[in-house]
């Protein structure tokens, strides 16, 4: 899990969008808000949403397609937004329960998420495990996304890294936008 929390996606740059755009209550909102859908994504996991995928799959593509055009959403208007605030010459500011919403609808309609963490219950774990080793995995996996976001927000609120990510953001959130679409679809 460590290795797909650490995978630069759609949590990661609405972590560090968050963090460079507000201030560190709102990036940590966000955070809570991904903890919170990975939380839902592990317990659905545990008890055996990628059986449900598997035999429904019309269930698995619809939720592909309806984060496709999520994240396609959110990446239109941060893209919109930002140049609106430019002309305006002033920051976003939403709230912490905006944040916090954002994340978590981030984290539960991104379709990369839902197969990992679903796959990875579905393969790693014995079908009659008890539920004290499911619930220390739901503990661990979440552990392991609060300190890496928690890393991320709070490494993109220092004033170095909010002007080195300016200086090389317009690339960066390009690039971004562009794989995470390209590979949902």
């Amino acid at each position: 899990w460590t290795v797909a929390a650490i995978t630069p996606g759609p949590n990661f740059f609405i972590t560090v969008h968050t963090a460079v755009d507000s201030n560190s209550k709102r990036s940590l909102s966000t955070v809570a808000g991904i903890i919170t859908g990975t939380f839902i994504w592990a317990v659905s996991g545990y008890l055996g949403i990628s059986l449900l995928f598997k035999t429904v799959p019309v269930l698995y593509y619809s939720l592909k397609i309806i984060g496709g055009l999520y994240l396609l959403f959110v990446g239109l208007k941060l893209i919109v937004g930002k140049k609106q605030s430019v002309k305006r010459n002033q920051k976003n500011h939403h709230s912490s329960m905006d944040c916090f919403r954002l994340g978590l609808l981030t984290n539960l309609l991104n379709p990369k998420t839902a197969a990992f963490i679903t796959s990875l219950f579905a393969a790693t774990i014995p079908p009659h495990s008890t539920i004290s080793l499911g619930v220390s995995c739901v503990i661990v996996i979440c552990l392991i996304s609060a300190l890496w976001y928690f890393l991320v927000a709070t490494l993109f609120s220092f004033d170095i890294a909010k002007r080195a990510y300016e200086n090389h953001k317009r690339k960066i959130e390009k690039d971004i936008l562009i794989e995470d679409l390209i590979s949902d679809f």
